[in-house]
């Protein structure tokens, strides 16, 4: 999944150097949503999310993430703004959106599975979001908060294979 959904950012690396150089230094913006999911909780910013397998496999793409734990929505963009792909989840499971094709999965978890080859904890990992969060058994996580946002580094030490998680997230 991370190389399909690198393939498809790769295709968008010439339009998106073209598009910077004409933008500047500006980045887009998804803080027009204004839905009732967005009121329980709204993020966007940047993502890195890389698996240290051999060869390592590496993805980079904006987001905007909204909702709890429980029920919410994450989007991925290229850097000019196209859906990339849409994982959304309530109590009944989670479903992965990708062009047309839909897929359905037993828990947010199941589809961060098939999507990075582990699990993640999303409830733990969603605590880090505003503030530090809860310990999670086989990761190591930091933050800091700075005036251009926060900064989330997670890494999972365990199970194999490891993987490490960067999140740029936007001031609201």
């Amino acid at each position: 999944m991370i190389k399909r959904l690198a393939a498809l950012f790769g295709s968008w690396l010439l339009l998106a150097t073209l598009s910077s150089l004409l933008a500047g230094c500006g980045h887009f913006s998804f803080k027009s949503k204004h839905t009732a999911l967005a009121q329980t909780g709204n993020w966007e910013g940047r993502l890195n999310l890389k698996t240290l397998t051999k060869p390592p496999e590496q993805f980079s793409a904006n987001f905007t993430l909204q909702g709890t734990a429980a029920l919410g929505e994450l989007t991925i963009y290229t850097p000019i703004g196209t859906t990339l792909a849409v994982a959304s989840w309530n109590a009944d499971g989670a479903v992965l959106e990708e062009g047309s094709q839909k897929q359905k999965f037993v828990s947010m978890e199941a589809l961060t599975k098939h999507v990075t080859g582990a699990s993640l904890p999303l409830t733990s990992l969603m605590s880090w979001l505003n503030s530090d969060g809860e310990n999670i058994p086989g990761w190591e996580i930091r933050s800091e908060n700075q005036p251009g946002g926060r900064r989330l580094f997670a890494k999972r030490v365990n199970p194999m294979p490891q993987l490490q998680l960067t999140l740029i997230i936007d001031p609201p």
